[in-house]
């Protein structure tokens, strides 16, 4: 399933991940688990560098200006995928500190936390790539519905799925105890390292792809 499916429509997602969370019981024993015991303060240390920077008041703006975009169905996807891109390249240091915020922020609406998640995503800054682990590695809050648990597992998989290094998916691996969220690291961490040549993205549409072909049988 492509990320900006994740944005595009957060209700979907909420009920996409009920089925990633069957996918996951099945496809549970076909992965072995492979976490690292390395530990770095890296990230850590980075988000501490970058609470000194100040986040762009008009990016911010424009951040809550297309997710109030995405809650409304779209007939060009084609030209927000390109504006996000474009809000990407934009980012700043103070930037990224600011979306990582509002992604763990669970006051503000989905579509503005998962596009959030997103744009880091798209983002060529290191720094993206060390809020986006952050993200990843914060525990999950106690939460009074089993949907809203379920879309703060979703956001960290975003995340977890943006990730480009190796390490980075070794230390959430390491950090997390969330099944759901620790398999799609191990399976990104074996695409990352070309042990495997289909994404989590793309095993995850083949096995929906075999599921719904076997309820038609």
């Amino acid at each position: 399933m492509k990320k900006l499916q994740f944005v595009v429509i957060i209700a979907l997602l909420v009920a996409v991940g009920s089925a990633y969370r069957q996918l996951h019981q099945i496809q549970e024993d076909l992965v072995e688990r492979n976490p690292s015991s390395s530990t770095s303060s890296a990230a850590t240390n980075s988000q501490a560098e970058s609470a000194t920077a100040v986040a762009n008041p008009k990016f911010a703006e424009l951040i809550k200006q297309e997710a109030a975009a995405m809650s409304q169905l779209t007939k060009q996807p084609e030209e927000i995928q390109k504006r996000l891109k474009d809000l990407a390249g934009k980012m700043q240091e103070g930037d990224v500190t600011h979306l990582q915020e509002s992604a763990l922020d669970t006051s503000l609406n989905g579509d503005e936390r998962f596009l959030s998640v997103y744009v880091l995503g798209e983002s060529a800054l290191a720094k993206a790539q060390e809020s986006l682990e952050q993200i990843a590695m914060t525990p999950i809050p106690s939460m009074k519905e089993a949907r809203l648990t379920n879309q703060e597992e979703i956001l960290r998989v975003q995340a977890v799925e943006s990730l480009r290094h190796a390490d980075s998916l070794k230390r959430v691996l390491a950090s997390t105890d969330n099944s759901f969220i620790s398999d799609r690291a191990q399976r990104n961490l074996l695409f990352r390292e070309g042990k495997v040549t289909t994404s989590p993205e793309q095993q995850d549409q083949e096995a929906l792809t075999q599921l719904l072909k076997k309820s038609h049988q």
